[in-house]
């Protein structure tokens, strides 16, 4: 009986090793994919209002509240780069023209960095 128990250690033991490695390969392969999918450059839309924009900062950010579904509020930040272009109606406007309070729809991507804007567009009241 003890030559039998002493047999299936080492194979229970090889069995414990293998799935702990697998279980290692499987996490980081999902932290790599996770990083892939961070960096996928599509383009996000949300409609909202702003709540914060901060055009002194360097680099500026701007905040924006707007609704996903019927009962979902949704928060973004974004970073608003050199290029992001930022428009009332068709009509180009520089960022310190966007306050708390407007209505906007803002087109941003997801970066390694966090999030970036494309474009804001401020709705005329």
């Amino acid at each position: 009986m003890r030559k039998d128990m002493n047999q299936s250690r080492p194979s229970l033991l090889g069995v414990l090793v293998i799935g702990a490695a697998l279980c290692v390969a499987l996490a980081g392969l999902g932290s790599f994919l996770t990083s892939v999918h961070a960096a996928s450059n599509s383009v996000h839309e949300i409609k909202g209002t702003v709540e914060s924009v901060n055009a002194g900062e360097n680099p500026p950010v701007i905040v924006v509240k707007g609704q996903h579904g019927l009962n979902e509020a949704i928060v973004v930040g974004a970073v608003i780069k050199q290029g992001a272009t930022i428009t009332r109606g068709k009509k180009r406007i520089a960022l310190d023209q966007v306050h708390a309070g407007d209505k906007v729809t803002l087109k941003y991507v997801k970066t390694r960095d966090g999030l970036t804007v494309r474009s804001i567009v401020v709705h005329r009241n």
